[in-house]
């Protein structure tokens, strides 16, 4: 939107407040129990009290940091005293007392609480923290508004917890801070990481690799490259969001087979488990995250639970957070000819997922199961996961030579020295041995698809309103999939991580879902937009990605020169036009530089963006930051919303309560249930109206400030109010009693001591109709600006269609030729199959 066109709607919302926000001004009060985080305090009678530094370790609990890098501490029996480390004793826990006093409780048993006001000061220690780098940070917009900002599609937050815990080293966050979120990797690799020779396969394709795993401040081995150090420290996060990232899809990933040939554990590999213990997790994260920004909801992330929610977040200025499932046995379902789960455990399990917050899902990540068959790995990759396969779902992958245009990953064979090595992993597991067989010529599909139980669950999402994800199905199963939600006309469904041919693509658009590639260098990413971009959707477009960061995928690499049509300068202002400024990031001593390293941790991820923008010019920027918006009216369908793809019958008059379903009064949210979703969504809600000379006629929601409805009004021919219709003389008007002017062609008459009729005038006929509160027409100047937003507001009746995009009109409706989960790279092959090796013995 214009620069101009903003600042009036800012205007127009102050006037709708109507002065509801108005309040006496006061003196301010001490500050709460939260409003402590960060801040620098006196706390006389406390050791080396004079300067403490308040560290949130969670809402309402701190650490109390002092000048000399040491912590106040609790002691059993005693009074409190000093230590150089954060422990359980240094924990104590904030309570709001007489007075503007502060109870501070150990958590230390036997430790004595105090009571004590604290007196601003000056001087304290700053906590080690990474910082923003980015400033102009804006601020909440209209709360029920369209949103702006770019949707992350498939991301792991929650590494840190699969594969039994240790063999990822750091996590996003630590309640003492960063140096214990990102600590010397030594710890789960040994000195100079040589005993994570799995790892160091990963990383460097040497078992035996000599490196660097030094952690906060250093960094000196943390790159893009590396897949098991953390990436996703949660200030790396706020960058990202700063940069412009206003919805994350957040997936839980693990992979019960490979954790269990995992030599040390600090948990069970039950994945459902993981789970579990990861939901949990999000939610101390974001309430660490709450807390550094000084109370409940405070934060820059808000995980949500439903589209209503996430729009509300969005528009506070945050980034809303769904949770997702991605495991390959969900509901504990393995074995695909012998299932260990039934309809009623799958039953059972959903609904826990759905009321532990979980809202999209994968059924299934790299193995049959009795839910769906898989989409294949291909090269050694493929080699390991086909016996792994068989261990968990009970037989090799069953593969035939596709006959159709859209075909799954080449499976392989492996060689017989491979083929060994893998049998003797996964009969140490318990599993017996066996010979893959010898598949047919490529191309391949798996022959299993959806399965009955597979089709229940599909079923079961659709109605609790959840977001299915085909991706890593089987081509069979994503016909199978695609085919039930046609059946519904069901819009949530999304594919965002390469992991599906993308020939299914334009089915996903048609039915209002949401696809695009994983991630790339730059300018392959703006190479694959620009030919799998759809010429026009029948519903809101967007584009987005997914990291799959935390999910063992390197990241996307520097490219620079003529290849990348120049460099990425810093500064740089945001790829969202909010204008936030981005500098260099920096954490500890290690300056980040996307140019020469790529997205070397997630934060880099902003500069990722604006790189798309400068090449991809102004239309790959507005589909980026479309992304968020086109994900949440997807939801908003898929819960239960209409469409915008109806226009109404003009031959109904206005009555005192609005519309049939444009009602006087009524909440934002009501009005998008009942309304359905606007074709404009800014303080004015328009809907399309059917009928000769109303192809760009709408009829009209103007919100207040609070999201009420406080005018409804149509330009469309043939709406009316007391018989005038829109389009009658000006003659007409003025035959009515008690017709007054406020101006500007803007006439009133009182319906009733709560509604005023509205008349819009121009050229000397009746241009606007409508019915507004009372209280919106005290005032000549607030009414004459809601009527202008009716007059103004967009819509057409001329609905858009599925247009193909450039690849698909050059091949005639096929898309083949696009993948990226058919080439894992290299390292990762590498490492995949070293885990052969490494348990076999042979490092």
């Amino acid at each position: 939107m214009r620069k101009h066109g903003m600042r009036f709607i800012a205007g127009l919302l102050a006037l709708l407040a109507l002065g509801s926000t108005a309040s006496a001004a006061g003196a301010a009060g001490p500050p709460d129990r939260y409003a402590y985080a960060g801040g620098c305090y006196a706390l006389p009678g406390l050791p080396g009290g004079q300067h403490v530094r308040f560290q949130a370790t969670t809402l309402g609990e701190y650490l109390l940091y002092l000048p000399d890098r040491t912590f106040i501490v609790a002691r059993a029996g005693e009074d409190a005293g000093v230590a150089p480390e954060p422990s359980l004793a240094a924990e104590w826990v904030a309570s709001e007392a007489t007075g503007g006093a502060l109870t501070l409780t150990p958590k230390l048993a036997g430790g004595r609480a105090v009571t004590i006001t604290p007196v601003p000061a000056d001087g304290c220690a700053v906590y080690p923290e990474a910082p923003l780098d980015a400033t102009n940070v804006p601020g909440p917009a209209l709360s029920y508004g369209t949103v702006n900002g770019i949707v992350e599609g498939h991301m792991h937050w929650m590494t840190y917890e699969y594969f039994g815990g240790r063999f990822h080293c750091g996590r996003p966050w630590h309640k003492y801070g960063i140096a214990y979120a990102l600590p010397d990797c030594a710890s789960v690799e040994g000195p100079q990481g040589v005993d994570a020779p799995f790892q160091n396969f990963f990383n460097y394709g040497n078992p035996a690799q000599p490196h660097d795993t030094s952690g906060f401040p250093k960094l000196a081995s943390f790159s893009r490259d590396n897949l098991t150090y953390e990436g996703t420290y949660w200030r790396w996060i706020q960058r990202a969001w700063a940069g412009g990232l206003r919805m994350m899809v957040m997936g839980v990933n693990e992979n019960r087979v490979l954790c269990e040939l995992q030599a040390v554990k600090e948990t069970n590999c039950n994945e459902m488990d993981t789970v579990r213990r990861a939901v949990r997790d999000m939610r101390e994260l974001q309430k660490y995250v709450d807390a550094q920004a000084g109370g409940p909801g405070k934060g820059f992330m808000e995980i949500v639970t439903d589209p209503q929610q996430a729009r509300r977040a969005i528009n506070a200025g945050k980034m809303a957070v769904l949770l997702e499932i991605e495991i390959s046995e969900p509901f504990d379902c393995r074995s695909a000819d012998q299932p260990t789960c039934s309809q009623a455990k799958v039953d059972k399990d959903l609904d826990e997922m759905h009321d532990i917050g979980i809202r999209s899902m994968l059924l299934l990540n790299k193995y049959d199961n009795p839910l769906t068959g898989v989409r294949f790995d291909s090269g050694p990759t493929g080699v390991l996961i086909n016996a792994a396969n068989r261990a968990s779902a009970g037989s090799f992958f069953d593969a035939k030579t596709c006959t159709g245009r859209l075909h799954d990953n080449t499976i392989e064979t492996g060689s017989p020295a491979l083929s060994a090595l893998v049998t003797g992993v996964f009969g140490g597991a318990g599993v017996g041995g066996g010979t893959a067989p010898v598949y047919p010529p490529a191309p391949h599909c798996n022959t299993k698809g959806l399965t009955a139980l597979g089709k229940h669950v599909v079923t079961r999402m659709m109605d609790k309103g959840m977001i299915v994800n085909p991706d890593h199905m089987s081509q069979a199963a994503v016909d199978d999939t695609l085919t039930l939600l046609e059946a519904r006309k069901y819009s949530g469904v999304i594919s965002p991580h390469g992991w599906m041919d993308p020939g299914n693509w334009p089915r996903l658009w048609k039915l209002g879902g949401i696809a695009f590639p994983g991630h790339s260098a730059a300018p392959d990413y703006v190479k694959d937009w620009q030919d799998y971009r759809p010429a026009s959707t029948p519903y809101k477009f967007g584009w987005g990605y997914g990291a799959d960061l935390g999910g063992l995928s390197h990241q996307p690499k520097p490219v620079s020169g003529a290849a990348a049509g120049g460099t990425l300068t810093y500064p740089f202002k945001s790829a969202d036009g909010r204008g936030v400024v981005l500098s260099r990031q920096k954490t500890g001593d290690r300056t980040f530089d996307y140019a020469r390293e790529g997205v070397a941790h997630y934060g880099l991820y902003a500069d990722w963006f604006a790189d798309l923008a400068r090449l991809g010019g102004p239309q790959m920027a507005a589909d980026m930051n479309s992304g968020a918006e086109a994900y949440l009216e997807m939801w908003e369908r898929a819960t239960g919303t209409p469409s915008s793809r109806a226009c109404r019958s003009p031959r109904v008059a206005l009555t005192s309560a609005g519309l049939p379903a444009l009602r006087i009064g009524a909440d934002w949210t009501a009005l998008l249930q009942r309304a359905g979703q606007p074709q404009q969504r800014t303080v004015a809600w328009s809907y399309c109206v059917a009928g000769q000379g109303n192809t760009r006629a709408a009829d009209v929601a103007v919100l207040s400030a609070a999201g009420k409805v406080v005018l409804v009004g149509s330009r469309a021919v043939g709406r009316s109010v007391r018989r005038v219709f829109v389009g009658s003389s000006v003659r007409a008007l003025r035959s009515l009693r008690g017709v007054r002017s406020v101006g500007a062609g803007v006439y009133t008459r009182r319906r009733s001591a709560s509604r005023v009729e509205v008349f819009s005038v121009r050229g000397g006929r009746v241009r606007v109709v409508g019915v507004a509160t009372a209280s919106l027409a005290r005032s000549g100047r607030v009414l004459r600006a809601a009527v202008a937003q009716v007059r103004r507001a967009k819509a057409s009746s001329v609905l858009p269609t599925y247009q193909p995009s450039k690849i698909e009109s050059k091949t005639g409706g096929a898309l083949r030729g696009f993948s990226l989960a058919g080439s894992a790279d290299p390292t990762t092959n590498r490492g995949l199959a070293l885990l052969c090796q490494l348990q076999m013995g042979a490092y």
